[in-house]
């Protein structure tokens, strides 16, 4: 009776990690092209929330949850030139759902939001923060670890500046689904941001995926780089690469792809 309870017990701790462990994501999503490149991707997990954001450098980058508008109220997360800040549409007092378009989001009560990685190569930054799901927080969106769909508005600054004013071309609205991410290298690919690069070659690998062997090599077949990442976002130093195309090849549980990446 005690080998069977114990079996059992074994059994429902599997189950609880499993479901505990499992992640969902966007996917990297691409909200401008022109005149620069905006992209996202959220991954949820029961005990963590995690955001990137890849856009201009020399611009602030917003990105709000939970709402198609400006709605008072509703959660904002905008990095200012110097840090990922917490915030929410309209001012103290308004009432929740006005529109407050024209207004600075204000800065929240608390910073909920830890940045694990700002990287900037030649005119791009690619950031990356983490915070838990529900905070607390009564004006911080709450995510969930399910199959679902998220409002979302963007913005980025109409030009080389960091004064935060959420109007203008360069934002808009979209809803986005979370959906359950694999450990199969062959349901999503790793990413290259940015590319071409001329200092740094970050490698962002699939949600749920934590340990894979990176080689790269020339277009003549030569290896020149040979490493594991084991992270969701690793940095690798090109600055000392001859100018031109290189294979990244990205290897896990036996599947393999490769991108091509462009040396400046």
């Amino acid at each position: 009776m005690k080998k069977i309870t114990r079996a059992l017990f074994s059994v429902f701790v599997t189950i609880c990690f499993y479901v505990n462990s499992q992640t969902y994501s966007t996917g990297m999503l691409t909200f401008a092209t022109s005149p620069e490149t905006f992209s996202a991707q959220i991954d949820v997990s029961q005990n963590l929330v995690t955001l990137t954001l890849i856009g201009p450098a020399n611009r602030w980058l917003g990105l709000g949850f939970g709402t198609d508008n400006m709605n008072a109220g509703e959660d904002v997360v905008i990095y200012d030139g110097s840090t990922l800040t917490d915030r929410y549409f309209g001012f103290p007092g308004q009432t929740p759902g006005q529109n407050s378009q024209g207004i600075t989001p204000s800065i929240d009560s608390r910073e909920d939001w830890t940045v694990t990685s700002n990287e900037v190569e030649g005119n791009t930054r690619t950031l990356i923060a983490t915070r838990l799901p529900n905070t607390g927080n009564s004006n911080d969106y709450v995510f969930t670890a399910t199959d679902t769909s998220v409002q979302l508005v963007w913005a980025y600054s109409t030009d080389e500046t960091f004064v935060l004013q959420w109007h203008g071309p360069n934002r808009g609205a979209s809803l986005e689904s979370l959906t359950l991410s694999t450990n199969s290298f062959q349901t999503k690919d790793f990413s290259i941001a940015p590319n071409p690069a001329k200092n740094r070659l970050n490698i962002i690998l699939p949600t749920g995926l934590a340990n894979a062997k990176v080689t790269v090599f020339d277009v003549l077949g030569k290896m020149v780089y040979s490493g594991d990442i084991s992270n969701i976002s690793s940095s690798i130093n090109v600055s000392n690469w001859n100018s031109g195309v290189y294979l990244v090849k990205v290897t896990s549980n036996d599947v393999t792809q490769t991108k091509r990446f462009i040396k400046q």
